[in-house]
């Protein structure tokens, strides 16, 4: 996992997520997927107690306005994964607060069962 000052947020980034986290109400609703956000990361429900990631479950502070796209302050948070999932914003209106659904989680109406594939 690189650090903050590696991937270009450093010290001024840290300190603001600091802030952040000092001012969070637990149970405040993640704006991207909607579930409710706690401080303490084992509450979160992205967090892997199997994981060997030390973040796993940590809030992130997130960018409203992308940084590729000219924000440089985070002002909110989010859960980790759903920072990640975030990327730079372009997919802000097929969030899950938004539609319902994750994003990757192809849902099928019916079970595949059994398929037969044709042979020469």
């Amino acid at each position: 996992m690189s650090t903050t000052t590696a991937r270009g947020l450093g010290w001024d980034h840290q300190k603001t997520r600091e802030r952040l986290l000092r001012n969070h109400v637990d149970g405040t609703p993640c704006w991207w997927c909607s579930l409710p956000m706690f401080r303490n990361r084992t509450n979160n429900w992205d967090h892997d107690p199997t994981s060997n990631d030390p973040a796993s479950g940590s809030l992130a502070a997130d960018h409203s306005q992308a940084r590729v796209h000219g924000g440089t302050q985070a002002d909110r948070l989010l859960h980790g994964t759903c920072n990640k999932e975030r990327q730079d914003g372009r997919r802000d209106h097929l969030r899950p607060a938004v539609t319902g659904h994750r994003i990757g989680a192809e849902e099928s109406e019916e079970p595949l069962g059994i398929r037969l594939l044709p042979w020469p």
